[in-house]
């Protein structure tokens, strides 16, 4: 079954609350997304597909309570699209969409900690993260 499938029976299977399924074919949409973009396969509508299916991971484990998961997946996606547009052997194209993903990750990210602000874990990982923007934003000037 090819990744689209796979999110889509996700999607079914989290709408009808059957969070186990929903965790089976978003993992195995995730694993195959990754697989291909580790074989060198970087596709933009690769990067966003993968970039989803670590959101929904992270939204299955938020609404399970699993709040170290979920925030863990946020931030793949997060790391991934910046990583992304930092990397100059990808095509300029490529740069630009992980470039305007890092909002819709790092907004997923604050909404996230502002839901939860007591995970000490996620106030770590986000620490870490405005450390790395800050120092970046300090570089480019």
């Amino acid at each position: 079954m090819n990744w689209q499938n796979l999110l889509t029976k996700g999607n079914n299977y989290f709408d009808q609350q059957n969070w186990i399924k929903a965790e089976l074919y978003y993992k195995s949409a995730f694993s195959q997304l990754e697989g291909r973009w580790d074989s060198g396969e970087e596709h933009e509508s690769l990067l966003m597909a993968w970039i989803c299916a670590c959101h929904n991971l992270g939204t299955l484990f938020e609404t399970q309570g699993d709040h170290e998961r979920a925030i863990g997946y946020l931030l793949q996606a997060y790391q991934e699209a910046h990583r992304t547009s930092q990397n100059d052997q990808a095509s300029y194209s490529l740069r630009t969409l992980a470039f305007n993903a890092l909002k819709t990750s790092l907004h997923a990210i604050m909404a996230f900690t502002q839901k939860y602000p007591t995970c000490d874990h996620c106030l770590e990982q986000l620490d870490r993260l405005e450390r790395t923007l800050n120092f970046e934003a300090h570089t480019l000037h």
